[in-house]
């Protein structure tokens, strides 16, 4: 099923993106953003298959987060303003829409999507399986870890502080989103550019003032506080 992110700043546009979208048993809308921040938020968090992109934000060009997105992710550009269309395909989008959208070209940005989707996971292709131990390599040891004693991951330069539920703590060789990439999704989940948790780990959340929160651990009672984009972020997978 095709998890798509809407991402425009006018509510009325969505609104009317996910009536047509509904039309679609298959796709799956699995958040909306109307700022390049939220929308930065939303992708790194959940990762979606496509993008369905406005251009013209309030907040900036929708161009400006295409580099925020892993290569697997469609981006379908939906504007009113055609003149964006050759750099639309100069950043390899897979289509483009103009409002208000015709139904009939969206149904084909739809089915382009789920060609490409098929493309990417062959017909009876299995899935690795998550790996139940990785391996920590730093400057003086390497250790291997089960996955699930670990609650959670910062970034720290070009290394990975990691820490295990037993109030250890590793510096780890390699950048964050490599890690991101073997652990499996759910439970670990981004928060933030610098922050995966363990969503099995966490033993309470407190939510403050001012959009922002703490996350509490088990282990010794380790808290962790969390930026608003963060605490908004964690609040989405929690209600989920």
């Amino acid at each position: 099923m095709p998890r798509v992110v809407l991402i425009d700043d006018e509510p009325p546009a969505r609104r009317g993106l996910t009536r047509m979208l509904a039309a679609f048993d298959d796709i799956d809308i699995v958040g909306e953003a109307g700022t390049i921040d939220q929308a930065r938020d939303l992708v790194a968090t959940l990762r979606p298959d496509a993008v369905f992109l406005d251009i013209e934000l309030s907040s900036g060009k929708g161009f400006d987060i295409i580099t925020d997105l892993s290569p697997d992710t469609a981006v379908i550009v939906v504007t009113a303003y055609s003149l964006y269309a050759i750099d639309a395909f100069d950043v390899a989008a897979l289509d483009f829409l103009v409002k208000p959208v015709d139904p009939d070209r969206l149904e084909t940005a739809v089915n382009r999507l789920r060609e490409r989707l098929a493309q990417q996971q062959p017909a009876g292709a299995v899935k690795t399986r998550p790996p139940a131990r990785i391996l920590l390599k730093s400057m003086m040891s390497s250790v291997m870890v089960s996955v699930n004693t670990i609650t959670l991951l910062q970034a720290e330069a070009d290394f990975t502080r990691v820490h295990l539920d037993s109030d250890q703590t590793y510096l780890a060789g390699g950048l964050l989103g490599k890690f991101e990439a073997d652990l499996p999704s759910p439970p670990f989940c981004r928060l933030s550019r610098s922050l995966i948790v363990n969503l099995e780990q966490i033993h309470a959340v407190e939510w403050q003032a001012g959009g922002r929160g703490v996350l509490r651990f088990s282990a010794a009672g380790r808290e962790i506080p969390l930026g608003r984009s963060a605490t908004r972020r964690l609040r989405q997978l929690l209600d989920d």
